[in-house]
């Protein structure tokens, strides 16, 4: 029978010495918690780079509400009040952009080195050739009352320097760019951006 293989097979479990070691069986609910422990630690470095779900899921006051969650939480404010422009670190895409149908400008911002200031963070403007070659910007972002943040992009590389303004909204993940006149052919003069997942 079952019952009587089983207890065979922990009798055997037994060394020399005395000393019991647990069968493949009884240890099956400790490999079982080593394995919701890691699947929990992914979670948790998931949800760290991702601080909109974290607004989403965790309140002060909730007892539903684990302490490290609070904690990861609070972290990414500090990133986002000391370096704003890493919220915006990424692939962004603007569909059917400044009025032209099956066109997409893109916009690609690279990470601040780690050991680099955070004066600025950079940026590639990428559209169809026929449009422009790309562009490259320089990014910075400066907090407005209601909570969203002025952005401007300045292209030190062009002949003449020069500058355009846009704006970001955390909540609505709106990104934009004023080119400030419409590309010939175009009927719009702000660009509106969104993550891509390319």
């Amino acid at each position: 029978p079952l019952g009587s293989n089983l207890r065979l097979l922990r009798f055997r479990q037994h060394s020399e010495n005395g000393q019991y070691r647990p069968s493949l069986f009884e240890a099956m609910p400790c490999l079982l918690k080593k394995l919701i422990a890691i699947a929990a630690l992914c979670t948790m470095t998931a949800l760290s780079e991702d601080p909109l779900f974290l607004d989403d899921a965790c309140v002060l006051g909730d007892g539903s509400c684990s302490l490290e969650l609070l904690q990861l939480r609070a972290a990414s404010k500090l990133v986002a009040q000391d370096c704003p422009e890493r919220q915006l670190v990424g692939k962004w895409a603007d569909e059917d952009a400044l009025g032209f149908k099956t066109i997409t400008v893109k916009l690609d911002v690279q990470a601040p080195a780690d050991s680099a200031s955070c004066d600025f963070v950079n940026a590639d403007l990428i559209m169809p050739s026929y449009l422009g070659p790309p562009m490259h910007y320089q990014v910075t972002m400066m907090p407005t009352e209601d909570g969203k943040y002025k952005v401007k992009y300045y292209n030190a590389l062009a002949n003449l320097p020069y500058s355009h303004e846009g704006e970001f909204d955390p909540k609505t993940q709106l990104l934009t760019e004023d080119l400030g006149h419409p590309m010939p052919g175009g009927t719009e003069t702000v660009l509106k951006f969104f993550k891509s997942s390319e």
